[in-house]
């Protein structure tokens, strides 16, 4: 009987591994406003990275940029690269002071959005999977409030064969993530 009930909890033991693997890394949440952004005016900043792998910051940034372009929800507002540098440095605190919205609002941009890339990298195990993560918030320039933040942590999900790139898996997570806000917020 101790063999049978030895084995019996190896056995749960690797179920419960196998499970963690599965459904671990796998995580994304998201924050509702009441403030629809609908055809709002979004300057979107370029997301700081902290992975080790060059220009994961820049590539997240250019894929909501075009995720943002295609949807047609929101139209993209631009200001000088030294104004959006300054504003991005101080944004990496995770919000921006009064004054600097306020000065955005009366350059008839509605919102900021900006965030910070945590994972982009492939990961070795019984094959190799692109791995993206990156958390994001867009404020309102007129009132500070945060119409929009969430996270996103993902492992591709290919148990033999691997066919997303690291950039097709970003551009993947970035889409689901976007539609899904603009599908709340109709």
């Amino acid at each position: 009987m101790f063999h049978k009930a030895a084995w019996f909890s190896r056995l749960s033991g690797i179920l419960t591994f196998v499970a963690i693997l599965l459904l671990g890394g796998c995580s994304t949440s998201g924050f509702r406003s009441s403030e629809p952004i609908d055809h709002m005016s979004v300057l979107l900043l370029p997301f700081k990275n902290l992975t080790s792998t060059p220009e994961a910051g820049k590539t997240i940034s250019a894929l909501f940029v075009s995720s943002i372009t295609v949807s047609h929800a929101m139209y993209l507002a631009s200001a000088s690269p030294a104004t959006s540098k300054d504003i991005a440095k101080i944004a990496e605190s995770g919000t921006l002071p009064n004054s600097i919205l306020e000065s955005l609002a009366r350059d008839h941009i509605d919102a900021v959005l900006f965030g910070n890339v945590t994972e982009y990298e492939y990961r070795s195990g019984l094959s190799t999977e692109p791995v993206v993560g990156f958390t994001w918030k867009m404020l309102s320039t007129k009132t500070g409030s945060t119409l929009w933040t969430g996270a996103v942590s993902r492992v591709d999900s290919c148990f033999w064969v691997c066919h997303d790139t690291l950039a097709e898996f970003g551009k993947t997570l970035v889409d689901e993530e976007v539609e899904k806000r603009l599908e709340e917020d109709r």
